[in-house]
């Protein structure tokens, strides 16, 4: 399968534009972010319960009071089971859910809380209200559900200031009321860069790793890329039984080939068997340059016949029509079978010696290495 590379992705409203690489991104923060998520959540669940003493201490034994111990409770038990509902096994549409629910039952009790202390010190209050708007935008890819909840944390803080009985003016109310809006429109404008610019840097670091794993001239993958495919292969293998097989392409006399027509042709040449190898295998095969005019392609799920299958596909594709200036090209093809006990340099020398067999027994030909 050849590495295709992409144009710089745009982003539009603090998200890629494209869906695929927005829920790449997405996947990545949650997996980089999930270890400080679920040591957080469950401490923040943790002091949530724990002012329910405070609760006891301070407010009359009334209804109020039961509905905000139970209200405490609901939040610590599901805050409690976020690292196990967060694991990167989870599927992400489910990690994401969990998250938006703690999140919204956080605020809900939190705005519960604002109610039921509604006749107390105002000034603690709104610091607890400036402290949860700007708290909001520390949850992984919930920025629209972020602005959402900080509007609705400013809302219920001005509510609970304007039917409590504190000594307020109303110039001190109202700048604290302005103060909340502010506080949730100025935290989601600095969210929004920060949304941008941390995906401008996923978008780089995929860039950068693409590069690390692609030959230049062909596009296709390089020994890097090769090994990381091979490792999926051997997991496969010792997880499920399932076999893959190494095929060892070298092009026929192109060394002459380069000394007759230039090195310019022969990138051409290259980069045309390249297409045709590609072409020729399915989408979830491997093919990388070797190095020079040597092609390592992986073979997942095949048997020893569809091996040999393949490596004949890959052989009648190079012949089947000349190419510009060159004319007809060929090349010779080692098979080999990929074992649990072996390694990456250990299939490729295999396959090496395969190839080499067909090399000296007049080229253009595929042979086995048991």
């Amino acid at each position: 399968m050849r590495i295709e590379a992409d144009s710089r992705p745009a982003i539009r409203v603090g998200r890629f534009v494209e869906r695929g690489m927005e829920r790449s991104y997405r996947v990545h923060e949650l997996d980089s972010d999930r270890r400080s998520v679920s040591l957080v959540v469950p401490l923040l669940g943790i002091v949530f319960l724990g002012f329910g003493a405070l609760d006891i201490i301070t407010l009359p034994r009334d209804a109020a009071l039961a509905a905000l111990i139970a209200t405490r409770a609901l939040f610590f038990a599901l805050a409690m089971a976020v690292p196990r509902l967060m694991r990167s096994s989870e599927a992400l549409a489910r990690r994401e859910l969990a998250l938006g629910t703690v999140t919204a039952a956080g605020v809900a009790a939190f705005c519960f809380s604002l109610f039921v202390y509604r006749d107390q010190d105002p000034y603690l209050q709104a610091a607890s209200v400036l402290l949860v708007i700007n708290a909001q935008y520390l949850v992984p890819n919930r920025f629209t559900f972020s602005v959402i909840a900080s509007l609705v944390v400013a809302a219920a803080g001005a509510v609970s200031l304007m039917s409590g009985h504190g000594a307020l003016s109303p110039s001190v109310m109202g700048a604290f009321i302005v103060d909340f809006v502010l506080m949730a429109l100025l935290s989601a404008l600095i969210w929004l860069r920060t949304c941008r610019s941390r995906r401008r840097e996923y978008a780089k670091s995929i860039e950068l790793e693409y590069i690390s794993k692609t030959d230049q001239l062909t596009g296709l993958g390089n020994r890097r890329y090769l090994a990381e495919r091979y490792a999926e292969a051997k997991a496969r293998m010792m997880r499920y039984g399932e076999r893959s097989a190494m095929i060892m392409a070298d092009l026929d006399y192109f060394k002459a080939l380069n000394d007759n027509y230039g090195h310019e042709e022969g990138d051409q040449v290259l980069k045309e068997a390249s297409r045709r190898f590609s072409e020729s295998l399915r989408s979830e095969d491997s093919l990388c340059r070797w190095g020079g005019e040597e092609f390592v392609a992986l073979i997942s799920y095949a048997t020893l016949d569809a091996a040999l299958e393949s490596a004949k596909r890959l052989q009648s594709a190079l012949r089947s029509a000349p190419m510009d200036v060159v004319g007809t090209v060929r090349a010779s093809f080692g098979v080999t079978m990929v074992a649990t006990d072996e390694t990456l340099d250990d299939t490729v020398a295999r396959a090496d010696r395969a190839l080499y067999r067909a090399k000296n027994a007049g080229r253009d030909r595929v042979e086995l290495e048991p």
